[in-house]
């Protein structure tokens, strides 16, 4: 066990309790825990407004001549509030692995002055969008819609982007496991061709990602 100083700032309090602020101790898990975990923590937080980004990266940088502060400073580097669930930063984590470009979250697809969809993950000069497929997405639907709708909603959706000329790439868990080289090797093909001259649609992505509750 190592003791460390806390700022005022950094001494918080529920009730009884006596807590170390939501920055500080999400730094000080990221210098120890593998670096996909402490993204996902951060990413949450953010997400759920505990802290900002800002605060996020001042207190992994306070923090710069202890052990493991690189490590979480490469982790507040790396945290978007944008994700809306652990896939979706493991996924994005892979693709930055992997040297793929960057991609914008939370996007807009807008066409005719209607919303066609909100994807996870665009990647604008080739017109690609990627969405990661949880199960809980149908185990436990936002809204308590029933499976079945919601099924029904993301075939829709899908179709409704495809007819755009939008190249849709589906990412669930397995594909970030084992079968991560044949979702690499389809995502450089699909990058590597431009996305359609004329474009029939808009990208806007979001400042924010929406939080959801089954």
């Amino acid at each position: 066990m190592t003791c460390a100083p806390l700022t005022p700032g950094e001494r918080w309090r529920a009730g009884p309790l006596r807590l170390t602020s939501a920055p500080r101790t999400l730094v000080d898990c990221a210098r120890e825990w593998p670096l996909a975990d402490a993204v996902v923590a951060m990413d949450g937080a953010l997400l759920a407004g505990r802290t900002t980004i800002d605060d996020l990266r001042r207190s992994a940088a306070a923090v710069h001549h202890w052990p493991g502060a690189s490590r979480a400073v490469r982790a507040a580097a790396l945290a978007d509030g944008r994700a809306e669930s652990p896939l979706e930063t493991r996924g994005r984590l892979r693709m930055l692995g992997a040297g793929l470009p960057a991609p914008e979250l939370q996007t807009e697809i807008r066409a005719g002055g209607r919303l066609v969809g909100v994807v996870d993950a665009w990647f604008e000069a080739a017109a690609v969008a990627v969405e990661f497929d949880g199960r809980i997405k149908y185990t436990h639907p936002w809204r308590e819609r029933p499976a079945e709708r919601v099924l029904w909603e993301e075939k829709r959706r899908e179709d409704g982007l495809r007819a755009l000329d939008i190249r849709v790439v589906l990412v669930a868990d397995a594909d970030l496991g084992n079968g991560w080289p044949a979702t690499e090797e389809r995502l450089r093909r699909l990058l590597a061709t431009p996305g359609p001259p004329l474009r029939r649609f808009s990208a806007t992505p979001r400042a924010r990602g929406v939080r959801r509750a089954g």
